[in-house]
């Protein structure tokens, strides 16, 4: 064995490591099994789905990746690849693997950085410009500043561009809000 080889190896094996750590702890946390769970992911897809353009291509946007799961199915929405951005390098590293390890048909473009920071000038499709922005979940209240966040994901749609916003939490509101036992989903269109 060479020592590309070897060193192959061991990267391999330390993708394994981070990839099974991830898989372990998604896996671990209750609500990602729950029933409010599976009804959030369903609602929030059905929300976007109805709102998304029929046209292709579509340069479409995803703040906030979490787990990443949101950003494997736009993808395969779209049939083409996103642009996923989220501030925890962690989280960008880890989804950029997984997709490339699993062999996700239309990767993400990962942009690891703040919005508000302009962590996507100059590396935007279309002009420079979004058809859809996404951001689900807690991303705008984990931002600090849900105004600058928004006027910011607002400066990046194109002309005929949407924002679909759907947040999770007690007491969310918005266009449309639904519940599921103590699990609130608020959903507007911008």
């Amino acid at each position: 064995m060479t020592a590309f080889e070897d060193e192959l190896g061991n990267r391999r094996a330390a993708e394994d490591a981070e990839l099974l750590a991830h898989y372990v702890a998604r896996g671990r946390e209750p609500w990602n099994v729950s029933l409010e769970a599976s009804w959030l992911d369903y609602e929030l897809r059905a929300f976007v789905l109805a709102r998304l353009p029929k046209r292709r291509p579509l340069a479409v946007l995803n703040v906030g990746i979490g787990v990443g799961l949101f950003d494997d199915w736009l993808g395969h929405v779209i049939g083409g690849r996103i642009t996923s951005v989220d501030r925890d390098p962690d989280i960008c590293r880890v989804l950029a693997l997984r997709q490339r390890r699993e062999g996700h048909p239309y990767p993400a473009r990962v942009v690891c950085g703040d919005v508000r920071d302009g962590a996507l000038a100059g590396s935007l499709l279309s002009g420079g410009r979004f058809d859809v922005i996404t951001v689900v979940g807690s991303t705008l209240e984990e931002s600090g500043d849900r105004g600058a966040t928004t006027r910011a994901l607002e400066g990046l749609l194109a002309a005929a561009g949407t924002l679909l916003v759907a947040e999770v939490g007690q007491g969310a509101t918005g266009d449309r809000v639904l519940t599921c036992g103590d699990v609130w989903l608020a959903c507007q269109a911008r």
